[in-house]
C-alpha cells in the first residue's frame, strides 16, 4: 500500500481546528484570545495597561478602556491598530474598533 494514500476524510490539522471552531461557534472567541495575545507587543504597554476588556464580534474589535486619555488616543490611531492587528495575525480580522469606558 502506497503510504502517500489520503482517506477520504482525513483533514489537515488547520482545516480540523478551522471546522471545530466553525461548527461550536468559537471562532470570535478564538480570534479574540489571539488578539489579547498581542495586545500589548501592538500598542505598547501603557495603553494596554488602561485596557480593561477585549472583545471580538462580527469583525469589530471592541476594546473597554478606564482611561478618558487613552480613549482619545486610541479614537485617533483606530486604523494604524486595525493594521497593525491584522498584519500580526496574518489575515483580515478586524475590521473596525469601537471604544467604551
Amino acid at each position: 500500500m502506497n503510504h502517500y494514500f489520503r482517506w477520504q476524510n482525513e483533514y489537515k490539522i488547520n482545516e480540523a481546528i478551522a471546522e471545530f471552531l466553525d461548527k461550536y461557534h468559537l471562532k470570535d472567541g478564538y480570534a479574540c484570545m489571539q488578539i489579547e495575545t498581542i495586545w500589548k507587543e501592538t500598542v505598547g504597554e501603557v495603553i494596554a495597561r488602561y485596557t480593561k476588556r477585549i472583545e471580538l464580534k462580527n469583525n469589530i474589535l471592541t476594546l473597554h478602556i478606564t482611561s478618558p486619555i487613552v480613549k482619545k488616543e486610541l479614537l485617533m490611531l483606530r486604523s494604524e491598530i486595525i493594521s497593525r492587528l491584522n498584519e500580526k495575525i496574518g489575515k483580515e480580522l478586524v475590521h473596525e474598533i469601537e471604544i467604551k469606558n
